[in-house]
């Protein structure tokens, strides 16, 4: 018998407008602020300032860029918050979506500026960056992060390493095999990996698959969030990078994507770090406040 699903309660519904409401401000710039205006908040390589680093994340140079970040965004925060949604404490998965959201477009713009203008010169002063990518990027960083601490919180670390080395496997194959950044012959060798280990696993548990496979559908509600968040930072990773190389060999167009990808981890991380330092200093005899 299929359970009755529950309702959202009013605290989920705000959050859910909160985080929708991202999205709604980047369409409803690209609609309605006229280019003129929108043109002033481009981040330009030849005049870099920090404001201009950041309002260049919400500004988009065609619909279908704006579909994209508006879609992703939308797949990520979707997987991340329904998954967040089993924690005991969910205050970290908020300061994580505020620090990714604040430092993101900075770093992102930094590094790049960094690189291409500063050590590659691959840039002239005149040339402009906009979109959410960025930003979208970081929040995979977050959603791989969250990923990790919710499967080592119910079914122990080896399981959170298994997940989370799946899905770089998993990100490898797919790019090797999409993309022009590794080789497909690196995509042969990782998938023959991977259908090699399972294979001996399965040779190995054979006995207990029947026990595991009661236990994995008594489990169902819980693994779903998990094996989808798996898949969906499988394919951002493996869209993220899809570019070609220069004559140079180096990962122009995805330095952006790398940096907020690794600043969203670690945003989440030391987000969750704090958490447990400051759990810890509660618990210490003489440091509970009392009201």
């Amino acid at each position: 018998m299929s359970r009755r699903r529950e309702a959202l309660t009013p605290t989920q519904t705000a959050e859910i407008a909160l985080l929708s409401g991202v999205a709604g401000v980047l369409i409803v710039v690209h609609f309605f602020v006229p280019e003129s205006l929108r043109s002033q908040f481009l981040f330009t390589y030849g005049e870099p300032t920090v404001v201009s680093a950041w309002t260049a994340a919400f500004l988009h140079d065609s619909v279908s860029h704006l579909a994209s970040s508006v879609t992703w965004y939308a797949i990520v925060m979707g997987s991340a918050y329904a998954l967040t949604t089993t924690w005991e404490r969910r205050r970290p998965f908020w300061f994580a979506v505020v620090g990714c959201l604040v430092l993101a477009p900075l770093v992102t713009k930094l590094v790049d500026y960094w690189l291409l203008r500063l050590q590659w010169n691959l840039v002239a002063d005149a040339t402009t960056a906009r979109g959410f990518s960025g930003v979208v990027s970081a929040f995979g960083g977050l959603l791989y992060v969250s990923l990790a601490r919710t499967v080592t919180a119910r079914y122990g670390y080896a399981a959170g390493v298994a997940t989370t080395g799946t899905i770089v496997l998993g990100a490898l194959s797919a790019l090797a095999i999409t993309s022009a950044v590794l080789s497909p012959s690196v995509a042969v060798v990782l998938c023959t990996i991977a259908a090699f280990a399972i294979g001996i696993w399965i040779v190995r548990n054979r006995p207990k698959i029947p026990t595991w496979r009661a236990w994995a559908w008594s489990q169902r509600d819980g693994l779903l969030s998990i094996v989808v968040g798996c898949v969906v930072v499988v394919v951002l990773l493996s869209q993220l990078f899809q570019v070609q190389l220069d004559e140079t060999g180096r990962f122009v167009s995805v330095i952006a994507h790398g940096t907020g990808f690794a600043t969203g981890m670690i945003v989440t991380v030391l987000v969750l770090i704090a958490e447990y330092v400051g759990q810890q200093w509660t618990k210490k005899p003489g440091n509970r406040l009392v009201t």
